[in-house]
């Protein structure tokens, strides 16, 4: 721990004022809770988180991509601030949103299966956090991997589950099944319009949290998501598919962006924009199953967006461009709601490199990324300029160790340069096995009901089941 990690509610004046937040600079009188926040002077501000699930970030506009696929959030984010290379801890939904959200590896909450696995309650999520603090909280998914029923409805005081999807006849639904003939997966408009209502009901004296995940990209190839008005876009462009239901959704974004500041109390929120993980698309030839997500660790399925803006702030730095974690996600939020970060967090705000207090971040010489997804186990360390693979089950065109150079466009086998470099492999390799004896594999906890054919067929429709 740092010292800035014990005071984590000393902002600089200037972001206080901005963003509402009157909080004392330094400790406060916490009585027999050591960690409880101190109390502020004023009303903290609302905070929302959008998860757009499978969102690489090198397709997004103000990452680079010259197709200007996203131009709804270049324009929302320009007065804030982006995070040029954020590291997911795992390459699939249910340990990375888990991982996310507690500031936990995703070993050490347990989360390793698709389909058993439950984010333990002994770990506090954000939503806690600031349902603790005094915040009303809100939640949607849909996605069914993060639904109530794996835990993840926990400091919300409502929350909303991804609905099942079926890809069966009407025929085949039994009379009194409580599920749609028909049903699809939430839309974003769906869930934004449910979020858009409990922000109207709030008490306007309570600072709300909303959290969203939205699942159109990852279903990027699913023509009945996509609206007719974004199906001729980017003709002729690499990844097409992907880049509609990319422009559809942030489109969507900014509209809701715009919803919620035009109802009162509302103007100055805090915005939140970020992905559990990317997808393969056509970036590895000859690697096997490597066109979507889960089972490998390369860029396109860990590097990530993130971004933060509010229309009444202007952070000292507008680029972080030191490579960081998602780890990091739930302590900033919740310093930048005037909530002290629990001690056992393992991610540290990025306030104090937002605000230009600090060059970088205290952060572990190599960032970890794991994942156990499926038949697959792999895991990675990344640093300023390398990336170490170690492939742990054996996957066709790979070999079992790995060493890309960041600044190329790693693309597996054809791109490794293990063998002209011993020494930078047996380096990462020490520090890998290091970071392994310091964080052992939790145990899993049990989701609290067995899978029901009706959750497999639902999972198996999205692509998440065999």
């Amino acid at each position: 721990m740092t010292d800035r990690d014990t005071l984590p509610w000393c902002l600089s004046a200037a972001l206080v004022s901005v963003l509402s937040l009157a909080v004392a600079c330094g400790p406060a009188e916490t009585g027999d809770d050591p960690g409880a926040a101190p109390e502020p002077e004023g009303r903290r501000p609302n905070v929302v988180l959008i998860i757009v699930d499978t969102l690489r970030a090198d397709m997004l506009s103000s990452y680079g991509h010259p197709a200007d696929p996203s131009p709804a959030l270049t324009r929302l984010s320009a007065g804030g601030v982006q995070f040029e290379s954020v590291i997911s801890q795992t390459s699939w939904t249910l340990p990375s949103i888990g991982s996310m959200l507690t500031s936990q590896y995703p070993r050490t909450l347990g989360l390793y299966a698709e389909f058993d696995h439950a984010l333990p309650e002994r770990f506090d999520v954000l939503a806690e956090l600031l349902q603790s603090n005094g915040y009303a909280t809100f939640g949607a998914t849909a996605n069914p991997n993060i639904n109530s029923r794996a835990q993840f409805d926990q400091g919300f005081d409502e929350y909303v589950d991804s609905i099942y999807v079926f890809r069966r006849s009407r025929d085949d639904v039994e009379e009194g099944e409580i599920f749609a003939r028909d049903a699809k997966l939430h839309s974003a408009r769906e869930l934004m319009k449910k979020a858009v209502d409990f922000a109207a009901a709030a008490d306007p004296s309570t600072p709300v949290f909303l959290q969203l995940n939205l699942m159109e990209v990852h279903e990027y190839a699913d023509l009945d998501m996509l609206r007719p008005a974004y199906r001729e876009l980017f003709q002729g462009v690499e990844g097409a598919p992907y880049l509609r239901m990319v422009r559809q959704v942030t489109d969507d974004i900014e509209a809701f962006v715009n919803k919620l500041r035009a109802q009162p109390g509302w103007e100055d929120t805090l915005f939140c924009i970020t992905s559990d993980h990317g997808e393969g698309l056509g970036d590895h030839p000859g690697v096997k199953n490597s066109r979507g997500h889960g089972g490998l660790l390369y860029p396109s399925m860990v590097h990530v967006p993130w971004m933060l803006f509010s229309s009444s702030w202007t952070p000292a730095v507008r680029r972080v461009t030191q490579t960081v974690r998602l780890l990091e996600l739930a302590p900033t939020l919740l310093e930048l709601a005037g909530v002290a970060p629990p001690a056992e967090l393992v991610g540290v705000s990025l306030v104090p490199l937002i605000e230009g207090v600090e060059a970088l971040a205290p952060l572990p010489e190599y960032i970890v990324t794991e994942t156990y997804f499926r038949d697959f186990r792999k895991i990675s360390a990344i640093g300023p300029s390398w990336q170490y693979l170690n492939n742990r089950t054996r996957v066709q065109g790979l070999p079992v160790h790995e060493l890309q150079a960041r600044a190329e466009t790693p693309n597996g086998a054809e791109t490794d340069v293990a063998a002209d470099h011993p020494e930078v492999l047996k380096s990462m390799q020490r520090f890998v096995s290091l970071w392994e004896s310091q964080h052992e594999e939790a145990e899993s906890i049990a989701v609290g009901a067995e899978l029901t054919d009706e959750l497999r067929q639902q999972l198996n429709a999205i692509g998440y089941t065999r």
